[in-house]
């Protein structure tokens, strides 16, 4: 017999995003509880000696033509057509919630969804406000327009949704109209990692800024503030992991304002290599413009590192100013230069903002996140209730006022997955 409980994700075997990140660390804790489960995963992401008795549904490879993060608009089709074909799944996980958009409202079947980021709903209204910001302004607001409507579709056909942060959450309700009350925050985290060594960056002191999308993350903004951090630290340098299409525009920044030697590009780097490269750092510095959460903080946290970020989006979940790193205005260079140099400057002030960095590490855990996602996986399958977001749409997206949720009472059977979990 089918198991009761499906979980459908873009990626399992490797690691790139917080979708990764959660599969691995779900995955290995249904296993560990006993309940039965299988995943829908493209046959490359498929890891099947890692995760015990869990069943795997390949969904064959990802194309190259799908531009989608994942893949994800293909993954949604065939998770479609393979859930059409199957009976005796009771629930259904998109651990990327736009992975759902291809699959039906079906009776008896409930489906809920992880919802990792928000910045469609956060796009400019025109591809002018893309000018500057993305190397292909045009069709990036295209492609945000298109991914706008199809997030709003999605979200509201979903019995519940996970976010990954207030700000994601409140993004869901402002912008979606999805219902307060079919929105819960669940608290992602990072795995322990075993000791590594330091790896040896250049510079005193030597700061790093990690992943892709530059702008978002604010890389030109450290660049502007490099000329001021010079000036009181002549040794400084920055260290940039990741590739974005904008490198060349970077490298003219530098070039402009007087850093090029002070800017080390490394390009795409080994996710294995990274917490060697954090613990090399004299600090981790990126400051967004907007973060849906920022996994990558709690990596620097994991890592020993302290660390400076931006204020704005789901960041603040994880960064607390002052307590376990600094967060600096959006935008504000000067105030990001006196915030690295205050920080390198004072010793006391860098050991403290480890130490707090390593109490949030302590609070945000794998065992907190499955209890948080299997409250979420009984509320929705164990009500008396089944809900409906098939509201009438809102005349904007980016407008949309919050809607009441409209549920209609069914009775429902106990599920085998709601049994295997208070087991």
């Amino acid at each position: 017999m089918p198991p009761s409980l499906l979980l459908v994700s873009q990626q399992v075997r490797s690691v790139r995003s917080g979708v990764g990140t959660y599969a691995r660390i779900l995955l290995e804790a249904l296993a560990a509880r006993g309940v039965r489960c299988a995943i829908a995963t493209w046959k490359s992401e498929c890891d099947r000696d890692a995760f015990g008795t869990v069943r795997w549904i390949e969904l064959g490879e990802k194309p190259r033509w799908d531009p989608t993060p994942g893949g994800f608009f293909t993954l949604g089709k065939r998770a479609a057509q393979a859930l059409h074909a199957r009976d005796g799944i009771d629930l259904v996980h998109f651990l990327d919630a736009r992975e759902a958009h291809a699959s039906r409202r079906t009776p008896g079947r409930t489906m809920v969804g992880t919802v990792h980021d928000d910045y469609a709903a956060h796009a400019p209204a025109t591809p002018f406000g893309l000018i500057g910001r993305a190397a292909d302004p045009v069709r990036r607001w295209a492609y945000y327009a298109w991914l706008q409507r199809l997030e709003q579709r999605t979200y509201r056909k979903l019995d519940a949704l996970m976010a990954n942060s207030t700000a994601t959450a409140q993004t869901l309700t402002d912008h979606y109209a999805v219902a307060a009350t079919d929105v819960q925050t669940v608290s992602l985290c990072v795995p322990p990692n075993a000791k590594v060594a330091a790896e040896a960056l250049h510079g005193t002191p030597a700061l790093l800024f990690a992943g892709g999308n530059w702008y978002r993350k604010g890389l030109d903004v450290l660049v502007r503030a490099l000329p001021q951090i010079a000036e009181r630290l002549p040794g400084v340098q920055v260290h940039v992991a990741g590739r974005d299409p904008a490198e060349r525009r970077i490298r003219a920044l530098a070039a402009r304002t007087g850093v090029a030697d002070r800017l080390t590009l490394h390009g795409q780097v080994d996710p294995a290599r990274m917490p060697a490269m954090m613990a090399g750092a004299t600090a981790f510095v990126m400051p967004s413009r907007r973060e849906a959460l920022g996994l990558v903080y709690l990596e620097a946290f994991r890592a020993g590192v302290p660390v400076i970020s931006g204020r704005d989006g789901g960041v603040s979940d994880i960064v607390i100013d002052g307590e376990n790193g600094l967060a600096v205005p959006t935008e504000d260079a000067a105030a990001l230069a006196q915030a690295i140099i205050t920080l390198v400057t004072d010793t006391e002030l860098s050991k403290r903002l480890v130490a707090g960095g390593a109490q949030t590490l302590a609070e945000r855990t794998a065992v907190r996140l499955i209890d948080e996602t299997l409250r979420v996986y009984d509320e929705v399958t164990v009500s008396s209730s089944e809900a409906s977001m098939h509201s009438a749409p809102p005349a904007s997206a980016s407008h949309a006022e919050p809607v009441a949720s409209s549920r209609t009472p069914k009775k429902r059977r106990p599920i085998a997955f709601a049994e295997n979990v208070r087991s």
